[in-house]
């Protein structure tokens, strides 16, 4: 073959294969994500603008409009199983499908990025900021350090250290496993649940906002240019606020009661609850 035909070959690859890829990550669009619920009689109106992407489903399980069939409709891993509940099967499902979107983005476009699950089929991609992990534990209050922060930030800091927003991936999850928990209770569906299987979702709540507390205190710059950050945080924030209230009811704890009280009224969660009013609508302390 000629090599100027060769060349031009290579040149038209390279060119359409970019653009495959340009095409690829410009799939993301924006969308304003609106929520209208009540819980203790108060009504809640919330809005917050995500960029999301659409992931592939790799199963058709009918009815979608289950939670539990939704999230692992987006998994192609055989399912972690149900011995230990159906809502962290959702969990760990959870798991595997951020790791499948952290792998790809992260070696796709060479960045620093971490991915996760949004929900109904959607995902989401944000850069890490530049701190490590470790950094975030000075701003988590002892009196709300729940009964999962020694595992997350003690047992696996060092696996996890250069990651910060590690904690986001397990609160992704442990939303949708509370989702699952709360619709299969609604819908009368009774089978083996943890007693407080919306605590993980106010727990990482706390973990979360204080790593965007973490992260205004030292990363000026990206704090104020990464929207996506603060975005997903207030998008996971306002769907963990309204699955914990719909659900403490279905399974009580008095660990997530006390959590809830001492970020609400202690003195030491005085400026996280601030932040919070400050930044994400007073969520959970409003």
């Amino acid at each position: 073959m000629d090599k100027r035909l060769i060349a031009l070959f290579v040149f038209v690859f390279c060119f359409f294969f970019n653009v495959a890829l340009a095409d690829d990550y410009h799939m993301t669009f924006h969308r304003q994500y609106y929520v209208t619920y009540s819980y203790a009689t108060k009504p809640r109106v919330i809005s917050v603008g995500l960029k999301l992407f659409d992931l592939q489903k790799h199963r058709h399980l009918s009815p979608i409009d289950i939670v539990y069939n939704e999230v692992l409709s987006y998994s192609e891993e055989v399912p972690f199983g149900d011995e230990h509940g159906r809502s962290t099967n959702v969990h760990e499902t959870v798991h595997g499908i951020n790791s499948k979107i952290r792998n790809f983005f992260k070696i796709k476009y060479k960045k620093n990025l971490n991915g996760f699950y949004a929900g109904a089929g959607k995902g989401l991609l944000v850069e890490n900021p530049p701190i490590k992990m470790r950094d975030i534990v000075p701003f988590i209050p002892d009196v709300v350090r729940g009964y999962r922060y020694n595992l997350y930030f003690v047992k696996q800091l060092g696996d996890w250290d250069d990651t910060p927003t590690y904690p986001m991936d397990e609160w992704s999850a442990y939303i949708a496993g509370a989702e699952c928990a709360v619709d299969d209770a609604t819908r009368d569906i009774k089978l083996k649940e943890k007693s407080d299987s919306v605590s993980g979702a106010l727990e990482f709540s706390i973990y979360c906002a204080a790593l965007a507390l973490t992260v205004k205190n030292k990363c000026p710059d990206y704090w104020s240019e990464n929207e996506q950050f603060k975005n997903i945080i207030k998008y996971y924030l306002i769907k963990s606020e309204k699955v914990f209230f719909e659900g403490k009811g279905f399974f009580p704890s008095d660990k997530q009661e006390s959590l809830l009280i001492n970020l609400r009224e202690h003195k030491d969660t005085l400026e996280l609850r601030e932040f919070l009013l400050e930044e994400f609508d007073g969520i959970f302390v409003d």
